[in-house]
């Protein structure tokens, strides 16, 4: 019996053993890398109307919170499409702005220079901002912004998130899937 017994605790801690690594890491908060993409609408030909609209689509990341204090601010590219009065026209925007509170600020940027930029513009998909642009525009800038829908990679750990770089000391030293220290 008592064999039985010594037996059935040894069975007994090491499932406990195989366990514990589990329910230490369970909905544990990693750094992750995150990434968003949003719509900005404007109005195509003449001020205030929506239903001819220039479309703004973008994809950026934001900054890594490991090497950033401030993991708000994101950098990211576009597409600008759409046609006014003297026809079609597309372009691809680079993007640099931060996103907090519900509210998105950036400044985007054609091949050819042109500029514009938008401060405090709610993401709710129908609230009109005016925006700024360098060279300035003859007439009103309204936009559109909706909510960036935002992903986050899934790292289970710092190793997994190294293995994903193919390794190297970069991806050694930093802090993605590391767990998050709510002591900072």
């Amino acid at each position: 019996m008592r064999k039985i017994i010594v037996a059935l605790t040894a069975i007994a801690a090491l499932a406990v053993g195989a366990l514990a690594p589990a329910f230490a890491s369970a909905d544990v908060q990693r750094y992750q890398i995150q990434t968003a993409t949003f719509t900005v609408t404007q109005p195509a030909g003449q001020v205030g109307q929506w239903s001819n609209v220039w479309t703004h689509n973008y994809t950026v990341e934001f900054n890594n919170p490991c090497t950033s204090s401030d993991s708000t601010a994101f950098t990211g590219t576009g597409h600008v499409s759409g046609h006014d009065q003297n026809g079609p026209f597309e372009s691809d925007e680079t993007i640099t702005g931060n996103y907090a509170n519900g509210k998105i600020s950036f400044t985007a940027t054609r091949p050819d220079g042109f500029s514009y930029s938008l401060t405090n513009a709610q993401t709710d998909g129908s609230s009109v901002t005016i925006g700024t642009s360098n060279p300035v525009a003859p007439w009103t800038l309204e936009f559109k912004v909706t909510k960036p829908t935002i992903t986050s990679t899934n790292y289970k750990n710092h190793g997994d998130y190294v293995s994903s770089l193919g390794g190297g000391t970069d991806a050694a030293h930093s802090c993605i899937g590391m767990p998050i220290n709510s002591s900072k």
